[in-house]
């Protein structure tokens, strides 16, 4: 590696961790290190600040600050735009606020519903309509942009009340599902029972077999496939 390619290697470094200390000798004025420090760590933590919003609010803004801070030193942007940075932050605020479960499920709401607005248009569900299909083996899959969060906490009422009206964390365990309905990201509880039966075929279990584990009726079922249809929700897997 030059000697050139190693100084920007180690500047990069530097940036993320916020510390360009170790190359103050071989530049010509390191006191402007400081300057980059913190340009680079502020366009950061208002990448995140953008991405998760909600999140922002619940927590308040020193708060948040200090936490992605923290991340921003361990976690790089390895993307061209920070509208990408971040898919991993709700997996750290789980592990760094174990006792403040809805923090990290507000963060994963964000993040899902920032993916499903970014995601491709829904198409019409044509392939369900084939005579020839078997039901019974098929296997779906969610369609690009949807997703299916498991939630301990009610932290998709609290996403909702944020900010007019701030509600108390409670564990309310249960499915969220997100996607996107024209162009607006949509959420919702599942029902009883459905989002059990989404996350059995998403995981890739044949369709006959996880509507008989799920224990629900055929019309309750059929109820429910009508709906994920119409939705754009599933899709065959390849």
């Amino acid at each position: 590696m030059t000697g050139l390619a190693e100084f920007q290697r180690r500047f990069q470094a530097g940036l993320i961790a916020g510390d360009l200390a170790a190359l103050a000798d071989g530049v010509r004025r390191p006191a402007g290190l400081a300057v980059h420090t913190h340009a680079a760590r502020a366009m950061l933590v208002e990448g995140l600040a953008d991405n998760f919003a909600k999140t922002l609010q619940w927590l308040g803004g020193d708060s948040f600050t200090q936490l992605a801070l923290d991340y921003a030193a361990i976690s790089p942007s390895h993307g061209w735009t920070l509208a990408d940075y971040g898919s991993d932050f709700p997996e750290y605020l789980r592990r760094r606020l174990p006792d403040d479960p809805e923090v990290a499920e507000l963060a994963a709401l964000d993040w899902a519903l920032r993916t499903a607005f970014g995601a491709a248009n829904p198409q019409p569900a044509t392939w369900a309509q084939r005579a020839d299909l078997d039901w019974d083996r098929l296997r779906v899959k969610l369609a690009p942009g949807a997703a299916l969060l498991a939630f301990a906490t009610n932290a998709d009422a609290i996403w909702a009340a944020i900010p007019a009206r701030p509600i108390e964390p409670l564990a309310s365990s249960g499915w969220v599902l997100v996607w996107r309905e024209r162009l607006e990201p949509r959420f919702r509880r599942t029902a009883s029972g459905e989002g059990d039966l989404l996350a059995a075929l998403a995981a890739g279990q044949r369709f006959g077999r996880a509507c008989d584990d799920c224990g629900a009726t055929s019309q309750v079922i059929g109820g429910w496939l009508q709906g994920w249809l119409s939705d754009g929700l599933v899709v065959p897997r390849d």
